[in-house]
């Protein structure tokens, strides 16, 4: 007597729980985040896009890029969010923001905070996933991540870019940016080549209105690389005060904005 063996069904099984554990460990990709100081207006813009990307598939979705708390915000571009093993950039930057002091206490903080989930993930990357380390990080200068915090420091608006630089052997270096106004008055992250052209092209930026040089900027890199870079934008600005407010709230329209305690 024979027995019919039915595997379809076992190996279809088999290749949806492989398929759903793919799905869970790809790497998400967060691109264009600015930060601009307007000196005419005593605040600091934030902007970002709302694109991110899966590099296997090559899938993308939306997601917002601005995160508002009480007294603290930041934008977040590059590698965003890993489930296998666990990365999610979000979770740095919260914490960061629950640190007591300045914000520039709350930025250097989230160096020390960020420093071994980094260390650890880019490594494992650079092991275990060489063609997305490669392809992701050597077009790119090595930026492996960026957080932008922004707010008020003594009347003054105020931008800290924090994050990390990974080299070929899968080493990760902290790299700092203050951007006061006195000296910079912009910081720029993620996809950028279009925004750097248009800088170099127009030496007197600093002197535009910064809302709409932000949207500009952000809308320059959705026009040349929509497979990286999408909308909507969204834009946040931060007075002299600690007011925070949305210009444009893009995807993030569904996340509250925290009054600042001491306005």
């Amino acid at each position: 007597m024979t027995t019919k063996c039915s595997c379809l069904p076992t190996l279809l099984i088999s290749a949806a729980i492989s398929l759903a554990f793919l799905l869970l460990s790809l790497p998400v990709w967060a691109t264009t985040v600015i930060a601009l100081i307007d000196k005419r207006h005593h605040r600091v813009v934030l902007a970002a896009d709302s694109l991110i990307s899966r590099y296997y598939g090559k899938t993308t979705s939306q997601d917002c890029k601005v995160i508002v708390k009480s007294d603290c915000a930041y934008a977040m571009a590059g590698f965003l969010d890993k489930p296998d093993p666990y990365f999610h950039l979000p979770d740095l930057g919260d914490a960061a923001c629950q640190l007591q002091g300045t914000l520039k206490d709350q930025a250097d903080g989230f160096l020390e905070i960020a420093r071994d989930p980094v260390t650890s993930i880019a490594q494992y990357l650079h092991d275990n996933e060489p063609q997305f380390y490669s392809d992701t990080f050597s077009k790119n200068g090595g930026e492996f991540a960026f957080v932008v915090f922004v707010g008020t420091e003594h009347g003054k608006p105020v931008a800290y870019a924090r994050g990390f630089k990974v080299a070929s052997d899968g080493s990760a270096s902290a790299v700092s940016n203050d951007i006061t106004g006195t000296g910079a008055s912009g910081f720029f992250a993620g996809v950028t080549d279009h925004i750097a052209d248009y800088l170099k092209a127009n030496p007197n930026w600093a002197h535009m209105d910064t809302v709409s040089l932000a949207r500009k900027l952000v809308g320059l890199e959705i026009a040349a690389h929509p497979d990286e870079v999408g909308p909507p934008i969204s834009i946040l600005t931060v007075d002299r005060k600690g007011k925070q407010q949305w210009i444009d709230q893009g995807i993030c329209g569904v996340q509250p904005v925290a009054q600042p305690a001491n306005p």
